[in-house]
C-alpha cells in the first residue's frame, strides 16, 4: 500500500516515466497525421531529445510516438530517440540535421555535483549545441523545452522563451497572427480553440522585436489574457521561428496534454516548423507579429 501510494505520488509529481501510450492513443495519432507540405531536398535525420532534470510531463511518451510517426508518414525525416545526453558530442551530433527538445526541462547536461570533469563535460556538450545551430543546424522545441536551463542565456535566445508561469490550463483561443507565413498555412488564415498548459515567458525573452511571432492567445478575449502576470494587453505567444547563426529555429508551446499529439490542427503546425528547421521549408523569419 505505502509504496503503490508513493509511486502515484511520484508520477504525480513527474518524477517516473508515464510509458508507452495506449494503442487506441496510438491510433488517434496515426488517423491525425498530415502529409508533409514539400519534399524534403535530401534524407533527413533528426535527434529527438526528451531528457528530464525537472518536472517530468506524462505526454513524452506520446510526443516521442508522434514525431516519430509523423517523420515516417511524411517522409520528412527519420527520428532517433534518446535521453542519453552523450548524444551532444560532436561525433554524434553530426549526423543529424536537426534537434527536437521534447518537453525537456532542467539542466539536463549537467553531470553530478561537485565533481569538476562534469562542469567540464556540461560546458562542452552546451558548447557543442550552439555550434550545430550558429553551424546550419536545426533546432526545434515543444511546450517544456522553454522550462530547460532558464539561466543559460544563449539556450534561451536560441530556444526564444524562458519559462514563467502556465496561468492557463483551459480552452483557450489561438490568433493566428501570421497567416500568410508558410508555417501557418495550413491554419487557412484562421483562430483556433484548443485546450492545453499555455505558458507565459520571461520578458527578456519571448518578444516580437526578436523573433517571428506566429500563434499568441488572442487579446480580444480578455477574460483569458488578464489573467497572465503582464496584464491584459500584454502578448502571450505561443509559436514562434528564427533563425540563429547560419541555423533555423522553431518552437510550440503546445504539448502538454497527450490529446495535443493527435490534434490535427497541431500536427500540420509541427510539420511545419520541423521542415522549416530541416531547410526543406522556407519561410519568413523576420522579427515582428
Amino acid at each position: 500500500m505505502i509504496r503503490n501510494t508513493l509511486i502515484a505520488i511520484m508520477a504525480l509529481s513527474g518524477l517516473v516515466k508515464a510509458g508507452p501510450p495506449k494503442p487506441a492513443d496510438v491510433a488517434k495519432i496515426e488517423a491525425a497525421l498530415p502529409n508533409a507540405p514539400v519534399k524534403a531536398k535530401k534524407p533527413r535525420k533528426v535527434l529527438l531529445f526528451s531528457k528530464t532534470a525537472g518536472f517530468r510531463h506524462g505526454s513524452i511518451e506520446t510526443g516521442v510516438v508522434c514525431l516519430t510517426k509523423l517523420g515516417e508518414k511524411t517522409g520528412a525525416f527519420s527520428a532517433d530517440h534518446t535521453e542519453d545526453d552523450s548524444f551532444f558530442e560532436k561525433d554524434k551530433l553530426s549526423q543529424y540535421d536537426a534537434v527536437i527538445f521534447v518537453n525537456t526541462t532542467g539542466e539536463v547536461f549537467k553531470g553530478k555535483k561537485g565533481q569538476p570533469q562534469d562542469k567540464d563535460r556540461e560546458a562542452r556538450l552546451k558548447q557543442n549545441l550552439v555550434d550545430f545551430v550558429k553551424g546550419g543546424g536545426g533546432l526545434a522545441g515543444m511546450h517544456s523545452a522553454t522550462d530547460t536551463y532558464k539561466n543559460w542565456k544563449e539556450f534561451n535566445d536560441m530556444m526564444g522563451g524562458a519559462f514563467a508561469g502556465h496561468p492557463w490550463h483551459m480552452d483557450v483561443p489561438i490568433k493566428n497572427l501570421a497567416p500568410k507565413n508558410s508555417i501557418n498555412l495550413d491554419l487557412e488564415g484562421a483562430d483556433f480553440l484548443v485546450k492545453d498548459e499555455i505558458y507565459q515567458f520571461r520578458q527578456d525573452t519571448a518578444q516580437a522585436s526578436d523573433r517571428k511571432i506566429l500563434l499568441a492567445l488572442d487579446n480580444d478575449k480578455k477574460e483569458i489574457t488578464k489573467r497572465g502576470k503582464y496584464g491584459a494587453d500584454a502578448m502571450y505567444p505561443i509559436s514562434w521561428i528564427d533563425t540563429y547563426g547560419d541555423g533555423r529555429i522553431y518552437y510550440c508551446s503546445l504539448g502538454h496534454r497527450n490529446e495535443i499529439w493527435w490534434n490535427e490542427t497541431v500536427l500540420k503546425h509541427y510539420i511545419r516548423g520541423i521542415q522549416y528547421v530541416l531547410g526543406d521549408l522556407d519561410a519568413d523569419a523576420t522579427p515582428g507579429k
